[in-house]
């Protein structure tokens, strides 16, 4: 049985991984019970907002943050789905069938985030000429591992379980988003993995998810250019 919902503040920033809570609170239909704050980011030194942010919110001023009425803040998007899910007892499965709904969320959110990130950093936002091709070969050999898996768990499945979405998509789901970006060398990761760009599509398609990505708030590196 679901537990009373008490009242949260997310804060969000468009196309980071307050992505992943964002949408499943969308796909939860528990928007009322919800305050959406939007904070700027970029990669300078911080604003006074955001300095205020790392003090009373977040102590590594980074998004998401999950602020819980009676509870301690949560600072981690996957943790944030799971407990979202279980609050409200639903898109996840049985607990006794939780092996791969579990493997699937930490899978994204340690292995195939950080190679994302060390990838993004080299492939996009430090200056060219500090970028190290043999680190970039590395993690983009990883993430092509990762892809390769989900290629194949993806042939005889719509979503990542099965036949339904689950807060693992919501998850998962954002890595394949941020594999699509143009600046992850235009979507390389998608290359020849039909069954990775239907689901993206899929999940593109959800309601829930396009107004997750039509959120108030600017985009604070959309027209950063690598110098």
């Amino acid at each position: 049985m679901a537990a009373q919902i008490p009242k949260m503040k997310l804060w969000y920033h468009p196309m980071l991984r307050s992505t992943r809570p964002a949408w499943l609170i969308k796909e939860l239909g528990i928007e009322d019970k919800v305050e959406f704050k939007y904070l700027w980011l970029d990669l300078g030194a911080p604003g006074p907002e955001r300095e205020e942010y790392r003090k009373t919110v977040h102590p590594h001023s980074t998004i998401p943050a999950l602020e819980i009425e009676g509870r301690p803040n949560m600072l981690e998007s996957a943790a944030m789905c799971m407990y979202l899910a279980d609050l409200c007892g639903r898109l996840a499965p049985e607990p006794k069938n939780r092996s791969e709904y579990y493997d699937w969320i930490m899978y994204a959110a340690m292995r195939l985030d950080e190679n994302m990130e060390l990838l993004s950093q080299h492939w996009w936002l430090m200056p060219k000429e500090k970028e190290n091709p043999e680190v970039t070969a590395q993690a983009k050999a990883r993430c092509d591992l990762c892809f390769d898996r989900l290629e194949n768990t993806l042939k005889d499945r719509p979503y990542i379980l099965g036949q339904e979405l689950t807060a693992a998509d919501c998850v998962l789901g954002y890595d394949v988003l941020w594999a699509a970006d143009p600046n992850m060398k235009n979507g390389v990761f998608l290359e020849g993995r039909p069954n990775v760009q239907a689901y993206l599509k899929r999940i593109m398609a959800r309601p829930a998810l396009q107004a997750t990505l039509a959120m108030p708030g600017e985009y604070s590196l959309k027209d950063y250019t690598r110098k």
